[in-house]
């Protein structure tokens, strides 16, 4: 991948630097592409659970943990997301169905 050295200097800048040296925004870019990489392989599995070949803007909101959307749950709801993220975070950790459900008792439960 190959994320463009100019947008990320400029956003270096935007936030108030004044120079900018070819390293820092060398570091950038490289930090950017390690984190996009390590998201993009994430969002992929997630639509490989849900059994899609397409990534979505969900799959990537899970993949970042960002997930408030316009529409977040109120107060009280599951969130679709937060309730996936759990299940997938929880199997690779390596607990089984009866874990996985004692752990929704407690989520339930908040």
């Amino acid at each position: 991948m190959a994320i463009p050295k100019a947008p990320v200097k400029r956003i270096i800048q935007e936030e108030g630097a004044e120079r900018v040296s070819a390293d820092a925004v060398d570091a950038l870019v490289a930090y950017l592409e390690a984190d996009a990489d390590a998201v993009a392989k994430k969002a992929i599995e997630y639509a490989k659970v849900a059994k899609r070949q397409t990534v979505k803007a969900e799959d990537i909101a899970l993949a970042t943990g960002v997930t408030t959307t316009s529409d977040t749950p109120a107060e009280n709801e599951h969130n679709l997301f937060d309730v996936i993220k759990k299940v997938i975070e929880s199997a690779e950790e390596g607990k089984g169905f009866e874990e996985i459900i004692k752990s929704f008792i407690k989520f339930d439960k908040k």
